[in-house]
C-alpha cells in the first residue's frame, strides 16, 4: 500500500495555520449489504478526527468536468459529470452507490507534513451483526499554499489488498497561515468530564475558532507542589513534545495560570482500553496480540530517547474511532536513562510492578517489558497474574509465586508471557541492548508485519461505535456524568514567585513574537507545539 495511499497536492514551504476541509461527496461506492446504506467518514488529520453525520445516498453528482487524470502517485479524478448510480454491478449481492454529506471541519495545523486520512464507513454493515461495512479511505499531504482552494475527486483505496473498494469521494482543501497568538482556558468550552486522578481531571474541550475536539488536562499546581512532583509533570509535558509516534497520545498546546497548569491533547474518543476490557472481561489472544503489537512499538519509540514509562496499565491506552491504540498520560516517565543506567524511585500501579521496583536494587527499561506481559495476560485471562485485593500481599506474588496459566492459553504465547515476566530483568525478553527488537522477533508475532502495523496499515480486531468527534459514549459514565467545570482550587493561597518559578519550562513557546513577548512580561501564554 506504501505507493499508493497518499499523493502530495503541492511541494510548498509548510507554515502553522489552520485547515478548512469539506467532506463533498462519493460516487460509485461498492456496498455489499442489503440493507439501507449508511455511510459515514472519519477524517483524521494530525491524530485529531472529526465524523461526518450520515449521509444521503440517492441523487446525482452535478460539478465539475469528469475524466480521470493519472499522475505520479495514484489516480486521481478531477470533477465528474452527473450520474445516476444505483444497484448493480459486481458480485452477487453488491451494489453501487452515491452519497453526499457536505461536511465541514476546521483543524489546527502544527506540523509540517501532516497527513489527512479519510475512511468511509457504512453503519449497514457488510453483514448483519457484524459490525460497520468498510467502504474505502484515502490520505493526502494537504497544500501549504495560502488561500487556494483545492476541489477534487480521489480513488478510493483498501486497507488491505483482499479488500473490495470502489468509487471515488470528493474532498474540497484550503490552508490558511495564522499569527501567533496568546491562548488562555477561555479559548476552549468545556464539554465533557473524561478521566480523574490525583492532581486534577482530564475534560472534553471544543476550541472555539476551529470548533476541534481535545482532550484538556487540567492539573492543579498546589498539589503537585505538595507531594513533590514538579518534575514529574515537567517531564509529562517534555515527553509529549516528543511524542511523534502513531501511538503516543500528541500534545496540541501547553499553558498556565498562577494555579494551574493546563495540557491539551488529542482526543480518542474510541475511549479507554480499561472501559472496554471491563465491559467484555476479557479479549481473544488476536486481539491482545493486536494491541500489545502496537505496545511495543509505542514503548520502543520512548526507549529510542531514552524514555521509561513505568505506568503501562490498560487505564493509560486509549483508542482511536478505528481502533488503534494511544498511550497516554506520562506523568511517571523517567527521562535520560540509557541501557546500562538505572534509577530507584518506587512509583508505579501495584499490579504491573516489576520485582527490581520492588526490591529496591535499581532498574531500567525492562520494567516496561514486564508491565507488557502483565497487561497481555489480563487481557486474555481478565485479571493480571499475580493479582490480590491485599497489596502487600500481591507484591509478595510478584516477587515468589509460579506463574500460572489458564486453559486455552496457546503455548507461544506462554513463552512471550515467560520471557516477559522474567525476575530477572538481565534475562528478561526485551531486558537486553536490543530492547523491543528481541521482543518483535519472537515467535508468537511470526505473523506480524512491523512496517505494516506502524504506518496503521493492519485492521484493528475491533472498531469502537463511535457516533461523532463529541461522542464519549466509551468512557465511563462515572466520569461523564460528571458536570465540567475549571474553578479555582478551594483555599489556594497564592503561590510564591520562588515555587512559581519552577513553573516557567512548562509553557510551550515557539519562537518568534510569543517568545520576545514572554522575555518582557510574566505572563502565561499558549501556543503550537512544533514537532
Amino acid at each position: 500500500m506504501d505507493d499508493g495511499t497518499h499523493w502530495d497536492v503541492t511541494t510548498s514551504q509548510p507554515a502553522k495555520g489552520r485547515l478548512w476541509l469539506k467532506v463533498v461527496e462519493a460516487r460509485n461506492l461498492l456496498v455489499q449489504s442489503t440493507a439501507v446504506s449508511r455511510p459515514y467518514c472519519v477524517v483524521e488529520f494530525e491524530k485529531n478526527e472529526f465524523v461526518t453525520r450520515e449521509g444521503s445516498w440517492e441523487g446525482r453528482a452535478k460539478e465539475g468536468k469528469g475524466g480521470v487524470v493519472r499522475s505520479d502517485s495514484g489516480y486521481m479524478v478531477d470533477g465528474g459529470d452527473a450520474m445516476d448510480l444505483g444497484s448493480g454491478g459486481g458480485e452477487s449481492g453488491d451494489r453501487v452507490i452515491y452519497s453526499v454529506w457536505k461536511h465541514e471541519a476546521t483543524f489546527d495545523v502544527s506540523r509540517p507534513d501532516g497527513e489527512v486520512t479519510i475512511t468511509i464507513w457504512d453503519r449497514a454493515g457488510a453483514v448483519p451483526g457484524e459490525g460497520e461495512g468498510f467502504l474505502g479511505m484515502m490520505k493526502i499531504r494537504p497544500s501549504r499554499i495560502n488561500g487556494k482552494l483545492h476541489d477534487n475527486w480521489f480513488r478510493l483505496l483498501p486497507r488491505q489488498w483482499k479488500e473490495k473498494v470502489k468509487g471515488e469521494i470528493r474532498i474540497q482543501m484550503m490552508y490558511r497561515t495564522i499569527p501567533a497568538r496568546a491562548l488562555t482556558a477561555a479559548d476552549f468550552e468545556l464539554l465533557k468530564v473524561v478521566g480523574k486522578g490525583s492532581f486534577g481531571k482530564v475534560l472534553q474541550v471544543r476550541k472555539k475558532d476551529t470548533g476541534r475536539i481535545y482532550a484538556m488536562k487540567v492539573l492543579v499546581k498546589k498539589d503537585i507542589v505538595e507531594r513533590q512532583e514538579i518534575a514529574h509533570t515537567l517531564s509529562e509535558r517534555n515527553v509529549l513534545i516528543q511524542a511523534t509516534s502513531p501511538f503516543l497520545v500528541g500534545l496540541k498546546f501547553s499553558f498556565q495560570t498562577p494555579e494551574k497548569l493546563y495540557l491539551v491533547l488529542d482526543y480518542m474518543n474510541g475511549g479507554e482500553l480499561f472501559y472496554h476490557l471491563q465491559k467484555e472481561t476479557a479479549f481473544s489472544e488476536e486481539r491482545a496480540k493486536f494491541y500489545t503489537c502496537e505496545l511495543v512499538l509505542a514503548l520502543e519509540h520512548l526507549h529510542k530517547y531514552n524514555i521509561v514509562y513505568r505506568d503501562l496499565k490498560p487505564e493509560n491506552i486509549l483508542l482511536d474511532s478505528t481502533g488503534h491504540i494511544a498511550l497516554t498520560d506520562f506523568g511517571l516517565c523517567k527521562e535520560n536513562l540509557s541501557f546500562n543506567d538505572t534509577t530507584n524511585t518506587f512509583c508505579g500501579t501495584a499490579e504491573y510492578l516489576a520485582p527490581e521496583v520492588l526490591t529496591g536494587q535499581g532498574y531500567g527499561k525492562a520494567v516496561d517489558w514486564w508491565s507488557l506481559g502483565i497487561l497481555f495476560y489480563e487481557m486474555t485471562t481478565g485479571l493480571p497474574p499475580f493479582y490480590s485485593e491485599n497489596t502487600n500481599l500481591m507484591y509478595k506474588k510478584i516477587l515468589h509465586n509460579q506463574l500460572l496459566f489458564p486453559p486455552g492459553f496457546s503455548e507461544k504465547a506462554q513463552s512471550l508471557v515467560r520471557g516477559l515476566l522474567e525476575r530477572d530483568p538481565r534475562k528478561r525478553l526485551g531486558g537486553g541492548p536490543e530492547d523491543a527488537a528481541e521482543i518483535r522477533r519472537h515467535p508468537f508475532f511470526s505473523n506480524i508485519e512491523w512496517d505494516k502495523l506502524l504506518k496503521k496499515q493492519v485492521t484493528p480486531p475491533f472498531k469502537p461505535k463511535v457516533e461523532s468527534e463529541t461522542d464519549t459514549s466509551n468512557f465511563d459514565p462515572a466520569f461523564t456524568d460528571s458536570i465540567p467545570v475549571d474553578s479555582l482550587p478551594s483555599n489556594s493561597a497564592p503561590l510564591s514567585e520562588t515555587v512559581q518559578e519552577n513553573f516557567r519550562g512548562f509553557t510551550y513557546i515557539e519562537e518568534g513574537s510569543l517568545a520576545a513577548s514572554a522575555n518582557a512580561h510574566p505572563t502565561y501564554y499558549m501556543s503550537s507545539v512544533a514537532e
